[in-house]
This record gives C-alpha cells, structure tokens and sequence, in this order.
C-alpha cells in the first residue's frame, strides 16, 4: 500500500510504516532570480533520522511444530532457536519507534495467541519495549524466549502440541491484528515446513483488511515456500493474498535468519527524483547524490543536480525523496518556486559623429520589464585614427542621454552596458567619429600697421588655441617681401600655445605677414598683420664747416615726422642767405619716407655766387630711394641746369652742384650745393652747404 503523497513545500514525512522521511532543496532558495540557462538543484535527503510515527502494529507468528527441533545453524542452534532468534532482533528493530503495539503466537497442531503481558487475563497486545514486571527484560521478548517445542511458556502457559497447522495460525494472528489499533499491520510468519494439519487457508484469508500484510519465511533445508502440504495452502500464497508483488522468502541458511527478518520493517532511501513545472519527476542521477542510493535506514544523503535550460518566467522545482519501509513505500516532495529573469536588451542609437574638443550628444535605448534593479554605463576607447594620449570624458556616464568630449580626432568605440543585477552586464556598441578642428591663431604682436625700419629684428607673437587638446602644432610665417616662408617656433600646453619668429625685413612698404598654425592632423588655421616698413632720414637747409662754423640748421630727422622753418643767415663775406627750410615725414601707409630742406636765394664769398632757389630732396619707398636738387641761379652769369656739376672760380672755390654722395654710416646723401673755399696753395678752408638731404 503506498503511503499518500506530502503536501506542497513539506521536507519532513513518514513512510506507511511510520519510517521518518525527509527531503531538503537547499539552493535555489524559494523565490531565488537567475538569468536564463540551467539551474543548479542541490539538497539533502534521509530516512530513518527524522521522528518516527508508531504507526506499526507487528504481530510474532513462530512456528513450534516437532520439525523444529531439527539442527538450524552452529551460530543460533535448532531451528527453533534461530526462530526466537530472530523474532528478538526484529524486535530489536522495533525499538526505532515505529513500532507501536507488538503481539505473538505459536503454531504447531493448533494455534494459540500468547498472553504478552504479566498482568491477570489474557493481553494479546503490549508495546515493544514494555517490561511491566520489571525484570529488565522487554515482555513480548519473555514471551518470545519462553517459546519451546509444542508450547509457549509466558505469561500464560499454553500448549499447541507438534503437528503444523496454516489454517489455525493464521486465525489466531488475525485475532492479534484485529485486537491491534495501529495503522498499519504487520504479521511476521515463521515455519520449518508445509501444512501438515488443519483445512485450508482460503477461511482465514478472506476478508484481510488491507491495512494487513503477511510476511511469510520457509525456515530450513526442508521447508518450502511453495509446498501446499495436504492442501491446505503455501506460504507463498499466504503473503501473495495480503501483500501486493510480495513474495515468500526462502531461508536455507537457518543462521542467516536474524539477520533478515529485522529488515521486514527496515527502511530504505531509494532514489531521488526531480520535477519542473509539473512535469514528470525524473531520476536524479547517483554521480549527483553521496552516497550512492539505494541505503539502508537510519540514512542521508546530499545531492546536486541541474535543471535542463529555464526560460524567463516563474518556474516550480520539486525534489521527491522515495523511500520504503515495513509498511510500504512512500515519498515526500519540496517545491521552490524560481524566477527566470530575462537580461535587459540594449540598444544604443548610433553611429554618432560630431568634432573633437566639442561635447557630442550620445544616447541609447535599455528595456528591461523583470528588473529587479538596473545600472547602465557607457564607456569609450580608441579605435582607429586617434593619437596616443587621447582622452574622453563621458558627462554623466550613467544617463542613457548624455554628453562626450574627446581630445583628439578619429574613431571611438562607444559601449553601453546594462546591468540588472542578475544576468551577466549586457552590452551593445557603435561608433563615435569625430572630426578633426583646425587651430585658431591671432598675431598678439607687432600690433596692425606698426612701422618697422627696415633691417631692424621684429619679433612677430602668435597665440593660437586648438579644441584638440591632444593635438600637437607646428607654425610656419611667410613674411611677404619675398624671402622664403620661414619656420616659427612653438611652445605649447594641451589646447593653447605660441608661435614666435624674428625677421629684419629689407624691403620697404607695407607687408601682410601670414602666421600659419598647422595641426598634427594637417589642419591650419591662420592670422595675419599689416607691418610697414621705412627708412630713417634727415635734411638741414645749411651747414658751414672750417674757419666759420654753422651746425646743420634747421636739422630735422624721422621719425618722428618733423617741419622747421628758420630766418635767414648773414655771415658776409661768407654767406648770406633767405629763410631756411627743413621737413622729414614718414608715410605710415606706404612707409614712403621724404626728406627735404630749400634755402630761398644765397649769396656767398661777396657776391661770387649768388643763388635764387636752392632744394634738395630724398625720397624712399616701396620702390627704391630717389635723391634730387634743384638749383635755380647763375654762378658769374653762368646759367645752373639741374645735372650735377662742378664749378670752379680760379684761387677762390670750387662749387659742386646737385652732388649724390654716400655720407657715414653708408647714409645716401644729396646735397643741392657744397661749397670749397680755397686757401694759400689751393687748400680747402672752408665747406658750406646748401640744401642737403639724406637717407639712412
């Protein structure tokens, strides 16, 4: 009879015969979330270890027929005594506490119910361990022991005389069993032979509550499970008739009997099986469980098994223990509910693109309905075209919209993760592509149109910034007069820095100087300045040298830009002259310099020269330096024209007119009229000139 199966989530049972069972899932905890995939099942197991139920009611049928006496084994003696033998162990093992009530009768002609109790009357029932009088010594194995040849001896002496009688025994064990009050109810039937007395067995069978098995044991070389004697019935009919698939058991060797008859009532852990979702309860394999299964009880065991690949959803995991003992078989089952959680799906939007140094707008989608809980993160890395040292930072790397700035041009690899706490981190990637950002560059210094003197060392200042900050710069200038574009030199910090260069320009005019930064990435930006460059000059309208002194008057030089106008000069005899001129002045357009002086009429040495209008001029520009006079006058009647000449006055001087010279320094002079005057022997005393002009 199959004990009925324990309630959902019960770990703790008792088999029909009242054997505790348990079954233990240990992981998954109930309610526990995994990612999809097998689940791991592992637990415990056991049978015999727990509470028993006293829920067995057993019942000693012994066999004292003549035939009994007959040698049985060298290690318990005649058969008989191999009987009591082995009725005590299996008492022994009733002493487990499923046993509740046991009774006893012996057999041989007729049958009679032992009296298994030392109080007055007739006790068919007592309890296994009872020992009501005290002796040290459990009663029903008093009356066990008291068994002999034809007879029982306690606690009432009855006699059964030495014939063997089936029929008989089996109505007295069934007067034991319906005295009994336990649920189940076990009958242990003893006998050395085969029916020799008494009718049929079928009486006493019919109508065996079904709550009654009968065990029978064919004890000794000459017994026979299946010998009907004179027809009255076999063993093997009486435990097929009360125990479904059950049958006689031979003992040959007597000996072994108290060794086999305690496991009527033993227990066994048989297998472990497993179900998901109400489906069938496999088998859970021995390379899963230690020890191997089956085992005898008191027994545990632990087990680890796998489920096949659980999709999400909530899923029912249930282990059964099944297990047997006196009364039976029987299971207890744990169930554990689980969830499968689905891992989150990632979608990020891009390809995304935008310029280095800028802050680029990322984003991406995560969907995740199970949860429990969810982080996402981007991360970023180089993946082709960027420059070592290039960095990135991600604004708010946790937002599914956000921002990033890298430092260098290429192609990034952009990853968003999902993490839902459960599942491995799930991660999908694109690509950021990011343009390269030219340099921007100002020119700090010279400032616009500053006027520069030619050959003088200009030192040009150009800051530039670049949104690239990894990027590395060189700069180059093209000065624009001509000599070759030159190499400028830079000092820098990640993003911003300096180009200087140095340059003595030759040429005179205005130059757009272009300052170009270039990128290591081959982008430029540029800058220009407006420099002008000039010459200094000067011009003073008279200078007299020797005897008779005048400084150079009135003396201008530029820059800056000077005009004078002064009176004129009488030192007769030498020279006497009208008002004096002088201007410098510097075009700050062009760089266009002109200098000029005019003397308004001269007479010189009491009249042997005489001058109306005396002029000189300088001119330097973008086109070269030009110098000329005008001379407008007579020497002794002698008409000026405007080419140079050299005019002498015997013993008195010589005159040079419109005269181009280089002065000191390698200064390009122009003189309207210098003047010699000469001495004893032809010696120079005395220089005057008129109108000069010059240009540095």
């Amino acid at each position: 009879m199959l004990f009925a199966a324990a309630p959902a989530h019960a770990v703790d049972g008792n088999l029909p015969g009242g054997t505790s069972i348990s079954v233990a899932i240990a992981t998954p905890a109930n309610g526990a979330v995994f990612p999809p995939g097998p689940v791991t099942v592992t637990g415990t197991a056991s049978v015999g270890v727990g509470v028993p139920v006293a829920n067995t009611s057993l019942v000693y049928v012994i066999d004292v027929s003549g035939s009994t006496e007959s040698f049985g084994a060298p290690s318990c003696g005649t058969i008989l005594q191999c009987e009591i033998a082995a009725a005590l162990a299996l008492n022994n093992e009733a002493q487990d506490g499923s046993v509740g009530e046991v009774g006893a009768v012996v057999f041989g002609s007729v049958a009679a119910t032992a009296d298994v109790q030392p109080a007055g009357g007739d006790q068919l029932i007592t309890g296994p361990a009872t020992n009501n009088n005290g002796n040290g010594t459990r009663d029903i194995e008093e009356v066990i022991a008291s068994a002999s040849t034809g007879a029982v001896g306690q606690f009432t002496a009855k006699g059964v005389d030495q014939s063997t009688n089936f029929e008989d025994a089996l109505a007295k064990a069934r007067t034991v069993t319906d005295a009994a009050t336990k649920a189940r109810k076990i009958v242990v039937f003893l006998s050395d032979g085969f029916a020799t007395a008494g009718g049929s067995i079928n009486g006493p069978l019919t109508g065996i509550p079904a709550n009654v098995d009968i065990y029978t044991f064919a004890v000794g070389d000459g017994a026979d499970c299946n010998n009907t004697g004179a027809g009255q019935g076999s063993l093997e009919q009486i435990t097929a008739a009360t125990v479904p698939g059950g049958h006689c058991v031979q003992v040959t060797d007597v000996g072994s009997l108290p060794d086999i008859l305690p496991n009527v009532i033993g227990s066994s852990l048989n297998t472990l099986t497993m179900q998901v979702d109400g489906g069938a309860f496999n088998p859970i394999s021995n390379t899963g469980i230690t020890p191997d299964l089956p085992q005898a009880g008191p027994a545990s065991v632990t087990y680890s098994t796998a489920t096949a690949a659980l999709g999400a959803g909530t899923h029912t995991i249930c282990v059964r223990a099944n297990g047997t003992d006196g009364g039976g078989a029987g299971f207890v089952t744990d169930c554990h509910n689980i969830i499968i959680n689905a891992p989150p799906v990632v979608s990020p939007i891009g390809p995304f693109a935008g310029q280095e140094g800028t802050l680029v707008s990322i984003g991406g989608t995560v969907t995740d309905p199970d949860g429990p809980s969810l982080v996402t993160t981007w991360s970023i890395a180089a993946q082709s075209g960027v420059d070592a040292g290039a960095t990135c930072v991600i604004t708010n790397p946790a937002a599914l919209s956000t921002t990033v700035k890298c430092t260098d041009d290429g192609v990034y690899k952009l990853t968003l993760t999902a993490n839902d706490s459960v599942n491995t981190p799930v991660s999908a990637v694109t690509t950021l592509t990011l343009s390269n950002v030219a340099p921007a560059a100002t020119i700090s210094a010279p400032a616009a149109n500053t006027l520069v003197l030619r050959n003088s060392n200009v030192v040009f200042t150009a800051p530039f910034t670049d949104l690239g900050t990894n990027d590395s710069h060189t700069c180059s200038v093209n000065f624009d007069d001509g000599s070759p574009v030159a190499p400028g030199s830079v000092s820098e910090t990640p993003g911003t820095g300096t180009c200087t260069a140095n340059h003595a320009f030759t040429a005179v005019g205005p130059h757009n100087v272009l300052v170009t930064v270039t990128d290591d990435d081959g982008h430029s930006g540029t800058a220009i300045v407006r420099v002008v460059v000039y010459r200094t000059a000067g011009a003073f309208a008279i200078q007299a040298t020797g005897l008779v002194t005048i400084p150079r008057t009135p003396n201008v030089t530029c820059l800056p830009n000077a005009a004078q106008t002064q009176a004129a000069v009488n030192l007769p005899p030498l020279v006497t002259t009208g008002v004096l001129n002088a201007s410098c002045t510097v075009d700050p357009n062009n760089g266009t310099t002109v200098a000029r002086s005019s003397v308004d009429g001269a007479t010189l040495l009491s009249g042997a020269i005489r001058l109306s209008v005396v002029e000189s001029t300088c001119t330097s520009s973008a086109s070269g330096v030009a110098r000329s006079s005008i001379v407008v006058g007579t020497i002794n009647g002698a008409p000026i024209n405007a080419g140079p000449a050299t005019i002498g006055i015997p013993g008195v001087a010589v005159v040079h007119l419109n005269e181009t010279t280089t002065g000191p320094g390698g200064q390009l002079v122009q003189n309207a009229v210098r003047v010699e005057v000469l001495g004893l022997l032809g010696i120079v005393t005395q220089q005057v000139i008129l109108s000069s002009c010059y240009i540095n």
